[in-house]
């Protein structure tokens, strides 16, 4: 299947975008990104660190961009940007901004010790 802007529109309508995040299409283009970055998530890379990516995060988000779904990248400006990024899991929970839903820790301090 070939997923075109209208038919994954489709489904964000229905509330089953799940069904693409499950087609065989996108498995096998997640699988070559992952491969290309040799696993590695870029995020933590950039920072010197290593470690496992184990998600690809649209820089452009499906449900915004529909269009660009299987879209390696995306024009901005002129500039060609890559829109398809190998993540560890807390770097996409990080683009997702879903590490602020996490309970934070007050510091240590003299007072609390």
């Amino acid at each position: 299947m070939v997923w075109t802007a209208n038919e994954v529109q489709k489904l964000i309508d229905k509330g089953e975008l799940y069904k693409f995040y499950k087609s065989k299409e996108w498995l096998e283009l997640r699988e070559k990104i992952l491969k290309e970055n040799h696993n590695e998530c870029e995020w933590c890379k950039r920072q010197g660190k290593i470690s496992r990516a184990e998600q690809v995060h649209h820089v452009q988000y499906v449900k915004k961009h529909p269009e660009l779904a299987m879209s390696r990248n995306y024009q901005y400006k002129g500039e060609k940007k890559k829109n398809l990024i190998a993540l560890c899991h807390d770097c996409h929970d990080k683009a997702h901004n879903r590490m602020r839903y996490k309970k934070q820790r007050k510091p240590v301090t003299e007072e609390r010790w």
